[in-house]
C-alpha cells in the first residue's frame, strides 16, 4: 500500500478476501488516512470509513491527492467484488490511479472476469496482484486454536481439512455449527469432532447454497448427481448431456476434475456442499438420480470391482434392495476396501427379514453392544434353521458381519454377532467357516485380551475340521505368537506348517507374510525375503490384504539390505492403495512407507500421509494400534522441524496409550518416536535414557533391528565417548543381519568411540544406500570427533562432505549436532513432565485441564508452571510458546496462512 496505489485481492468464494480488505481499511484509517468504502466493503459504524452505494457516487465525492503527493495522502477507495463494476467506472479509476491521485483497495473472485480498467491497473503494475488462497493445514490449526482457545487433536483438524479445505468461509460456518449442536467439544483440555453426524443446521445449508446460485438447470442437475452419487465418470457425465454444463461448474471451481490414469471424474470441490445439497434434496430426486447412475454404470459393463459396489450401493439407497447375495457380494467388496460402515450397512440389510416374517426381530441401524442384540441374533439364527433355504445366507451373513465390526474396532459387538452364528450348527462354507474362526480369535486374543479362550477356539477348531484342511488356522496360530513376542517360535510354527506339505492358497497367504515378518524383526531380512521369493509366482492368487503385507514386508526387507530407494519405489508404485487414490488402506504397509520416506528425507510427505491415515477409517490391525500412527505423526513432524506440534501430537499419544493397550512390537515403536520427539526437543538425557531400555527390551525378545535403531538413538544423542553402554554384544550380533542394520550398528560403535575415520565410512555407506539425511549427520559427527582429536582438516573435510549432504534446501541437521555451536542454556533442564506440561499451557488450556489430563493435582500444575517459568526465564503463560521455542534452539515456528502469490509484471513471487 506504501509503495505502489494499492492492491487487488483475487481468490475463490470464502478465501476470506472481504475479511482482509475490512482489515487492511481499519488499520489505514486508524492510521489517519482518508478510506473511502464502496457497496459496504470494510465498513461498520464507529469508524472513520466513509460509505457509498456505487463507485460513481464515491468517486464524484472524493477530492483527490495532488499528483505529487505521497502515497499516505492519496484518499483509499476500496471496492469489493471489483469484478461487477461496468467498464466505464472501471476506467475512470484507473485514470486516478495511474495519475497517482488515488489508491484502490478492490476484491474480485477468481473465476469471474474484471473489466478492463481493474485489469490495467495491475497489469501495469500500479497495484499488486495478490491471490488469497485457502488455509493450509498449519493456518487452519492456527485459527482453531484462537477460535476455540486449546488445542485440536489431530484426528479433527484432518476431518474439518477434509470438509473444507481450508476455506475460511466454510471452515467458520462448520465449526460454529459443530459448537452449537454440540459435536465439537472439549475434552481433557482437548477439542474433538467426530464429523457431521446429522443433518447440517439451516444457516450452514444457506451459506453453501450462496456459492451456488446462479446454476444453470444442467449445472444444477450435475451439482445433485454429483452430491449422491460422486465420483462421477466423465463418460456417465457425458451420456447424460451435462459435459458443457461440467465445464462451466469446473471454471468455477465448483467442481473438481481428477485424472488417473485414462480415468477421469468429477467431484465436487467443496466436499462440505455434498452432505448439504444431498440433505436438502427432494427423496425423489435424490432416488431418481442414483437409478440413473447405476443404469450408466451397468451399461458401461461395470469392469472394476469397486463399479459392483457402487451399483448395489446407489441402488440400495434409491430404495431398490438388491437380492441377498448381491448384498453379501457388494458387503465382500466393501470389506476389502476398508470401507467398514458400508460393509456394516449392507450386511444389515442382508440379514433382514423377508416382509412376511412378522414375528421375528428386525435388525436397524448399528449394531448394539448388548447381551440382547446377542439374544435376538440367536433367535433369528435358531428360527430360520428350520428353514435351510434361509438359515445358511443369513448366518454367511453374520459372519460377515462379525469381520466388519472387527474391522471397525467394535470387538465386543464383533465376539457377539460371531459366537452366535458359529455356534448356530448351520453348515457354511468351509472357507467361509474357517475365515470366521480366525477372525474370532484374533479378535479376542488381540482386542480383548483373551489370549488363553483364544488358544483353545483354535485348538477345538483345527481338530474338528482337520489339520489339513485348516489352511488359514495354521496362520492365525503363527499370528498368535507373534502377538506374543514370540518370534522364534512363529518362524518356527510356520516352517513347519510350510514344509509338512505343498501348501494351499489359504494357508500359504496366512503364514508366509507373518512368518516373513517376524524373520524381519529377528534380523533376518535375507531370509525373509528369500521366503517371500518361493512364493512370488503364487502370490498374485492371494487376497488383497495377503499381497498388501507380502509386498511391504518385502519392501521392508529390501531397505534392511541397504536397497532404500528401490524399496520405496515399490510401495509407491501399489498406488491402488494410496488413500489419494480412494482406495483401501493397510496400516502397516503405510507406516512402512512413512518410515523410508522419513529416511530418504521426506518427512512432510510423510507427515501428509500420515494426517490422512489418522483421519481416516482404517482398521487397526495387527501389530498397530490406533496410537502408533500417531506417535509416527509426531517423530516425523520433530524431524520436519516442526517441534511444538510435535510434542503437542506426543502428548495425544500418550492419552491414547492410556486407553488403548498395545502389544510389544507396538507399544516399542510407540517408544521409539517419543524418544526420537524428546531428543529433537532438547532433552537428550530422557531421550537416551528411553532409548536404552527400549533397545534392552527388544534385545531380550530377539528383535534385532528395534533394538540397533534404539542403540544407535541413544548413542546419537549423547556427547561422544560418553555412551559406554555394555550393549556391544547385542551391536555384534547385529552386524550378522548385514544390510542397514549392520551400517546402523557400526555407527552406534563409532559414535560411543568418538572414531571419527568410522563415522566417516559409515557417511560413505549411508550415502550408497541413499539416506542422505543421516549420512549428513554421521559427517556431523564425523567432523565433531576429529575437532575432540586434535584432527582439525579431516574435521573441515567432513563438516563439508556434511554440508554437501544436507544443502540448505534439504533436511537439516538434527539439533543435538548442531549443539556444540550454541552456547549451553539453563532451560535444556525441563524434565519431561514440566516439557508436557509447558506444552499444554502454551496450547491454552487451563491449569485444571492439564490436571485432568495428565492425572494429577492442580496444586502440582502450578508447582510445575512456577519451574517452568524459573527455567525458561519468563513471568507469564503467553510467553510460554516463545521460551518453549528458545528451548528447543530453533527460530519460532510460524503457522501462516497459505503463502500470498504476487504477480509483478507476468512473474510470480511468494510473498
Amino acid at each position: 500500500m506504501q509503495r505502489r496505489g494499492g492492491a487487488l485481492l483475487v481468490g475463490p468464494l470464502g478465501v476470506g478476501k472481504s475479511v482482509l480488505l475490512a482489515t487492511a481499511l481499519r488499520r489505514a484509517a486508524d492510521e489517519g488516512r482518508t478510506v473511502l468504502s464502496v457497496g459496504g466493503a470494510g465498513w461498520s459504524s464507529g469508524t472513520r470509513i466513509r460509505g457509498f452505494g456505487t463507485l460513481t457516487e464515491c468517486l464524484e465525492a472524493v477530492r483527490p491527492a495532488a499528483a505529487d503527493g505521497t502515497a499516505a495522502d492519496r484518499p483509499l477507495v476500496a471496492v469489493d467484488d471489483v469484478h461487477l463494476l461496468d467498464t466505464a467506472v472501471s476506467v475512470r479509476l484507473h485514470s486516478l490511479v495511474a495519475a497517482g491521485r488515488l489508491s484502490v483497495l478492490a476484491a474480485a473472485r477468481q473465476d469471474a472476469p474484471t473489466p478492463t480498467g481493474i485489469d490495467k491497473l495491475w497489469v501495469e503494475r500500479l497495484v499488486e496482484h495478490v491471490e488469497v488462497a485457502p488455509f493450509d493445514r498449519s493456518a487452519m490449526d492456527t485459527v482453531l486454536r484462537a477460535r476455540l482457545g486449546g488445542h485440536t487433536d489431530t484426528a479433527t483438524l484432518e476431518r474439518l481439512w477434509a470438509a473444507t479445505h481450508g476455506n475460511a468461509l466454510m471452515l467458520r460456518e462448520l465449526v460454529e455449527h459443530a459448537l452449537e449442536d454440540g459435536s465439537l467439544t472439549c475434552v481433557d483440555g482437548t477439542w474433538r469432532w467426530p464429523g457431521l453426524t446429522r443433518r447440517p443446521g439451516k444457516r450452514l445449508s444457506d451459506v453453501i447454497r450462496v456459492g451456488l446460485r446462479d446454476l444453470s438447470h444442467e449445472e444444477h442437475e450435475l451439482v445433485q448427481m454429483l452430491a449422491v452419487a460422486e465420483p462421477l465418470e466423465a463418460e456417465i457425465v457425458a451420456a447424460a448431456g451435462l459435459s458443457r454444463a461440467a465445464e462451466a461448474l469446473d471454471l468455477r471451481r465448483i467442481v473438481t476434475v481428477e485424472r488417473s490414469r485414462s480415468r477421469v471424474r468429477l467431484r465436487l470441490a467443496v466436499p462440505l456442499s455434498r452432505v448439504v445439497i444431498a440433505s436438502r434434496m427432494s427423496d425423489l430426486t435424490a432416488a431418481r438420480l442414483r437409478r440413473e447412475v447405476a443404469d450408466s454404470l451397468e451399461r458401461t459393463g461395470a469392469r472394476r470391482e469397486d463399479d459392483i459396489l457402487r451399483i448395489v450401493t446407489l441402488r440400495t439407497e434409491a430404495g431398490l434392495v438388491p437380492e441377498r447375495e448381491q448384498l453379501l457380494g457388494a458387503a465382500r467388496i466393501a470389506l476389502r476396501r476398508r470401507e467398514f460402515p458400508l460393509a456394516e450397512r449392507l450386511c444389515l440389510l442382508a440379514l433382514q427379514e423377508e416382509p412376511s416374517d412378522l414375528d421375528t426381530p428386525a435388525l436397524h441401524g448399528p449394531v448394539p453392544d448388548s447381551a440382547l442384540f446377542g439374544a435376538d441374533l440367536r433367535r433369528l439364527v435358531t428360527r430360520v434353521v428350520r428353514d435351510p433355504e434361509q438359515a445358511v445366507p443369513r448366518v454367511r451373513a453374520a459372519l460377515l458381519l462379525g469381520q466388519v465390526l472387527v474391522g471397525r474396532d467394535r470387538p465386543a459387538e464383533a465376539e457377539t454377532v460371531l459366537k452366535a452364528a458359529l455356534e448356530s450348527g448351520v453348515a457354511v462354507p468351509l472357507d467361509e467357516y474357517v475365515g470366521a474362526v480366525h477372525t474370532r480369535v484374533t479378535n479376542l486374543a488381540w482386542s480383548l485380551r483373551r489370549v488363553q479362550e483364544a488358544g483353545e477356539l483354535l485348538d477345538r477348531t483345527v481338530a474338528e475340521v482337520g489339520a489339513d484342511r485348516a489352511g488359514l488356522l495354521h496362520g492365525t496360530r503363527v499370528l498368535i505368537a507373534v502377538m506374543s513376542d514370540r518370534l522364534q517360535e512363529a518362524v518356527a510354527l510356520g516352517d513347519t506348517a510350510l514344509d509338512a506339505t505343498a501348501p494351499e492358497l489359504p494357508l500359504a497367504q496366512s503364514v508366509v507374510p507373518t512368518v516373513a515378518f517376524a524373520r524381519s524383526e529377528l534380523g533376518d531380512p535375507a531370509g525373509a525375503l528369500k521366503l517371500l521369493n518361493r512364493y512370488r509366482d503364487v502370490c498374485d492368487e492371494w487376497d488383497t490384504d495377503a499381497q498388501l503385507l507380502a509386498n511391504s514386508v518385502s519392501a521392508r526387507c529390501s531397505s534392511l539390505l541397504g536397497h532404500l530407494r528401490s524399496a520405496a519405489e515399490a510401495l509407491d508404485a501399489v498406488h491402488r492403495y494410496d488413500p489419494g487414490h480412494g482406495r483401501p488402506v493397510l496400516l502397516q504397509a503405510l507406516l512402512d512407507r512413512c518410515r523410508l520416506l522419513r529416511m530418504l528425507g521426506q518427512s512432510e510427505q510423510a507427515v501428509a500421509l500420515l494426517r490422512g491415515a489418522i483421519a481416516s477409517e482404517a482398521a487397526h490391525e495387527y501389530p498397530v494400534t490406533s496410537a502408533w500412527p500417531l506417535a509416527q505423526l509426531a517423530g516425523a513432524l520433530a524431524e520436519s522441524g516442526n517441534h511444538s506440534e510435535a510434542l503437542r501430537t506426543l502428548v495425544e499419544v500418550r492419552a491414547l496409550r492410556g486407553e488403548v493397550l498395545g502389544f510389544p512390537i507396538s507399544e516399542d515403536e510407540i517408544a521409539y518416536e517419543s524418544a526420537l520427539v524428546l531428543a529433537y526437543t532438547g532433552d537428550h538425557s530422557s531421550a537416551a535414557a528411553q532409548a536404552v531400555a527400549l533397545a534392552e527390551r527388544a534385545g531380550a525378545a530377539g528383535r534385532t533391528v528395534r533394538a540397533t535403531n534404539a542403540l544407535l538413538l541413544a548413542a546419537r544423542v549423547t556427547e561422544g565417548a560418553a555412551v559406554r553402554f555394555p550393549h556391544r554384544a547385542l551391536l555384534r550380533a547385529a552386524r550378522t543381519a548385514g544390510g542397514l542394520t549392520r551400517v546402523l550398528a557400526d555407527y552406534a560403535e563409532a559414535l560411543a568411540d568418538g572414531d571419527g575415520a568410522a563415522l566417516t565410512d559409515v557417511c560413505d555407506r549411508l550415502v550408497e544406500m541413499g539416506a542422505l539425511p543421516l549420512a549428513g549427520e554421521a559427517a556431523a559427527q564425523a567432523a565433531r570427533a576429529f575437532r575432540a582429536s586434535g584432527q582439525h582438516r579431516k574435521g573441515r573435510e567432513a563438516q563439508a562432505a556434511c554440508r554437501e549432504l544436507l544443502p540448505g534446501s534439504g533436511p537439516a541437521l538434527p539439533p543435538w549436532v548442531e549443539a556444540d555451536t550454541r552456547p549451553e542454556r539453563d532451560s535444556a533442564s525441563l524434565t519431561p513432565r514440566e516439557r508436557e506440561v509447558a506444552v499444554l499451557a502454551a496450547t491454552g488450556m487451563s491449569n485444571r485441564d492439564i490436571a485432568d489430563r495428565l492425572v494429577v493435582s492442580v496444586r502440582t500444575v502450578e508447582n510445575h508452571l512456577h519451574r517452568i517459568y524459573h527455567k525458561l526465564g519468563i513471568t507469564a503463560r503467553n510467553d510460554l510458546q516463545r521460551g518453549l521455542d528458545k528451548l528447543i534452539g530453533r527460530p519460532r515456528e510460524t503457522n501462516r496462512m497459505a503463502p500470498l502469490r504476487l504477480y509483478e509484471g507476468g512473474s510470480e513471487h511468494v510473498a
